[in-house]
């Protein structure tokens, strides 16, 4: 989101300097129209194709307020219980069904409610959490080959559903060649909720044990 407090800073330096310098009001405009514009698009790169995970924090920060950007900090240094709740704050905070069916979704998924996020799952098949929820669920029950027979519409949804099944099947190995090809694919908030959701849920997972294990969806 636009720093308002910027703009007004900047709205009245440029007038001040135009006054001085006798500026045409319509360039006065200009620079704070581009200044604008920038800004927009400095936030649009940092939120969906940045890779840069520095920068990428840095915006979830300063912008934490928002329920989704707090859910992602949640993700890297949160419990269980307070992701739980971070996603209880998004469903009630947003209208918008497809952002509510989602965290209905991965909040079922974190719970190993599959009945329930699958409920969900079919609410958003024509989005691309669809198809990805549906593959996440089928890959955690232990299902492969229906796991893989959903078309997902982004590379490293492909990736993750991969490391969803090596944690399944406790191959170390793979989960960890997986999950780099899905973070590396990954941009923007993406990028960073995949570094720590895969980084936690190979830390939570009893590797000896083979035990099914709590995972989480992250999509924006």
């Amino acid at each position: 989101m636009i720093n308002w407090i910027y703009v007004i800073i900047l709205g009245v330096a440029v007038g001040v300097i135009s006054a001085m310098l006798d500026w045409p009001f319509s360039v006065s405009i200009s620079i704070i129209v581009l200044f604008a514009l920038f800004s927009i698009g400095y936030m649009y790169y940092i939120a969906f194709a940045s890779t840069n995970l520095l920068k990428i924090k840095k915006y979830i920060e300063k912008h934490k307020k928002d329920p989704m950007l707090n859910y992602i900090l949640v993700i890297e240094n949160g419990t269980k219980e307070e992701e739980l709740e971070a996603m209880d704050h998004i469903i009630a905070h947003y209208k918008q069904p497809v952002i509510k069916h989602t965290y209905e979704m991965n909040r079922a998924i974190r719970l190993n409610d599959f009945g329930r996020a699958e409920h969900f799952a079919d609410k958003l098949m024509d989005t691309p959490n669809g198809p990805y929820g549906k593959a996440s669920i089928t890959a955690l029950l232990g299902n492969r080959d229906m796991a893989k027979s959903y078309p997902l519409k982004k590379a490293w949804m492909n990736d993750a559903v991969d490391a969803q099944l090596a944690l399944v099947e406790s191959d170390i190995e793979i989960y960890d060649q997986s999950a780099a090809k899905a973070i590396e694919r990954a941009k923007g908030l993406q990028r960073y909720s995949l570094y720590y959701s895969l980084k936690k849920a190979k830390q939570e997972h009893e590797w000896e044990k083979s035990i099914k294990p709590c995972y989480r969806l992250l999509i924006r």
